[in-house]
């Protein structure tokens, strides 16, 4: 799993990024919101763990932007903020649970796993064409061939599984696939096409004007 970590205390964002990668875990670490907000492509991330109380950015104003964005990846607030009204705004921005410090590292494993499985898609997907998608290679298959997808058009069509049936705009998709201020929706377009071409013109639903969706 690729998880993004926020968390401004040095020896703690090291000891949890070493205890996950030792889990086998991809973790990209930041002591900053700010930094984070700044370098980070949140829709690249399987889950997030952000402390809240951090410089720049805190992880309140971090899960709004989240939100805002239509991200729907699970995120857990590590925080000494252990008040009622503090734990009432995290989960009513949107957080999928909170883990009061001090803690072990141990637990933070456990509620990861319990979270991400809540969430979890199922693994492989049919479509059209008896063609299958795997959500962990992030490709579609026949007859256990797999079949050519070039990088943008892999994360066009993951970035739509992964909100199957919900409208995707054009400009998260042009902030998921593009690392700068680049917009060009002809291009998506011409991405989304060649997507159909492969898996079949009616799933894909063009929304006017908003983006697009999968309805499988």
């Amino acid at each position: 799993m690729k998880i993004l970590l926020l968390e401004d205390e040095e020896a703690l964002c090291k000891n949890i990024e070493t205890f996950l990668a030792i889990k086998g875990h991809q973790i990209d670490s930041y002591q900053d919101g700010g930094v984070l907000l700044d370098e980070a492509n949140l829709f690249e991330y399987d889950f997030f763990i952000f402390d809240i109380n951090v410089p720049d950015v805190d992880g309140f104003e971090l899960l709004t932007y989240i939100k805002d964005k239509e991200i729907t990846t699970p995120l857990i607030f590590i925080s000494a903020m252990v008040g009622m009204e503090d734990m009432t705004k995290a989960f009513t921005l949107g957080c999928s649970d909170y883990l009061k410090k001090p803690f072990e590292l141990e637990e933070l494993e456990l509620r990861i796993k319990n979270v991400y499985n809540s969430f979890a898609k199922h693994e492989l997907i049919n479509l059209p064409n008896e063609l299958i998608y795997d959500f962990n290679t992030k490709s579609v298959y026949t007859k256990n061939k797999k079949i050519d997808l070039s990088k943008i058009q892999s994360k066009i069509l993951y970035l739509l599984m992964k909100h199957n049936g919900q409208v995707v705009s054009f400009d998260t998709i042009s902030d998921y696939i593009y690392e700068d201020d680049f917009r060009d929706t002809h291009t998506i377009s011409s991405h989304i096409r060649d997507i159909r071409k492969i898996i079949g013109s009616k799933v894909i639903k063009n929304v006017r004007g908003v983006g697009y969706k999968i309805i499988l």
